[in-house]
């Protein structure tokens, strides 16, 4: 059996020019949010933002991990960080993210 074709059997693509950056970037966007810890955060971060202590409370896991976890995703541009007097705030950064996270969890939810 040969598993080489020719040319002529396939269909016509075009394809949108992806710059280096936009791939890097976007490779880690989904690094960011490959750990089910980090996605746990994502997840409670689509019901609205939250200050750590909140997180810390709901995941069950210790300030250190949840900051740490937040950091990452904070840096892949994936959350807003907002201080308001002693307390800092993380947010989902936009609406590409929020449908993003929804889409993803979501998909994970169907049997296929």
């Amino acid at each position: 059996m040969n598993a080489t074709c020719a040319p002529e059997d396939h269909l016509e693509h075009e394809h949108p020019p992806l710059k280096p950056e936009q791939l890097q970037r976007a490779a880690r966007m989904g690094a960011a949010m490959g750990e089910p810890g980090r996605l746990t955060l994502l997840a409670l971060l689509l019901q609205g933002r939250h200050c750590v202590s909140e997180l810390t409370l709901e995941t069950g896991e210790s300030t250190s991990l949840v900051s740490q976890r937040l950091k990452v995703l904070t840096d892949a541009e994936l959350l807003h960080r907002a201080r308001e007097g002693k307390h800092v705030y993380y947010s989902l950064v936009d609406d590409h993210v929020r449908i993003l996270v929804r889409n993803l969890l979501s998909h994970a939810a169907d049997d296929h």
